[in-house]
């Protein structure tokens, strides 16, 4: 009996090795995965689910436009529709799915540190670990906290402004955008951009945009479109490979009587300043009734 056992012994360490060999391509899925993993920072199942994983960023203009009662009255509606779509969105995906995110900015910092310890609490992350009561929790403190903001910034009597251009420049790749979601910014501002520390003019090109600027320029007949496109006028692109970020700017107004095509113009300064730096999906819609915006809000986040 004991010369067959070596023989048996072989034939289990043959067999043990033909199970232990991998498909060659189970070997080029897993190394699929590997790579997903390290190159995007999250698991494959996540990442395969990545157009459903939402990570909403919402800046928020601080200037001195937020003197006016009427356009705090429809910031802070704006936000609470906001928050709304995005837990809409989160309801209807499944628990072990569960990746989405909403956040709000400012730029710069305020100096406040209870408006930062407020937009802090407007930060909210959900995975398949939280509570279902945080989706109430959100909508709570959206339709709340941003009066608190305002309220606080007006009793500063220090506007810290809106530096989208910088904002653009240094932080919308590190703070707004993921590998492992689907990046939304929503930026709620009057549509004009200026800040003392973004003043730069490079030929027919600028980083800011005022009412006085918008109004020296030679724009207000119809061929304005032709000529802005003739002679390159436009905010100066800071950025690329924007293409995984989507813009939705809110609130736009002229305040400009004398030029009937005020409101266009910044449409398309904004517009073509988005499409220079890569970014695809971009939506910029005039200051209108929360019901009407709350539409728009909805079928950008949707679609």
């Amino acid at each position: 009996m004991k010369k067959y056992v070596p023989i048996v012994l072989f034939l289990l360490l043959a067999f043990g090795l033909a199970n232990c060999r991998q498909d060659p391509s189970e070997k080029q899925e897993e190394a699929k995965a590997t790579h997903s993993i390290n190159k995007s920072g999250c698991p494959p199942y996540i990442l395969k689910n990545k157009e459903n994983n939402l990570n909403l960023s919402v800046f928020l203009d601080l200037s001195d436009r937020i003197t006016n009662p009427g356009i705090i009255s429809k910031d802070t509606a704006y936000l609470s529709l906001i928050a709304k779509a995005f837990t809409d969105h989160v309801k209807t995906k499944k628990l072990v799915l569960m990746q989405d995110r909403i956040q709000v900015f400012f730029n710069p910092v305020p100096q406040t540190i209870e408006i930062n310890a407020m937009a802090q609490k407007l930060k909210q992350e959900f995975n398949k670990d939280s509570p279902k009561s945080q989706l109430g929790l959100t909508e709570q403190r959206y339709a709340k906290i941003p009066f608190e903001i305002y309220d606080l910034a007006q009793k500063s009597g220090e506007y810290p402004g809106a530096d989208i251009y910088n904002f653009f420049k240094d932080d919308v790749q590190n703070y707004a955008m993921s590998s492992c979601h689907r990046n939304i910014l929503i930026i709620l501002t009057d549509g004009y951009m200026y800040h003392k520390n973004a003043v730069i003019d490079v030929a027919n090109q600028s980083s800011y945009l005022t009412p006085r600027s918008l109004s020296a320029l030679p724009l207000n007949s119809v061929g304005w479109n032709s000529l802005m496109k003739e002679k390159e006028i436009g905010f100066i692109p800071v950025a690329s490979g924007l293409e995984d970020l989507e813009v939705l700017v809110l609130g736009i107004e002229s305040k400009n009587p004398n030029n009937p095509f005020a409101l266009d113009i910044m449409r398309t300064y904004w517009s073509d300043w988005f499409t220079a730096m890569g970014i695809k999906k971009h939506k910029i819609i005039k200051a209108d009734l929360p019901l009407a915006v709350g539409e728009v809000i909805k079928n950008f986040i949707e679609n």
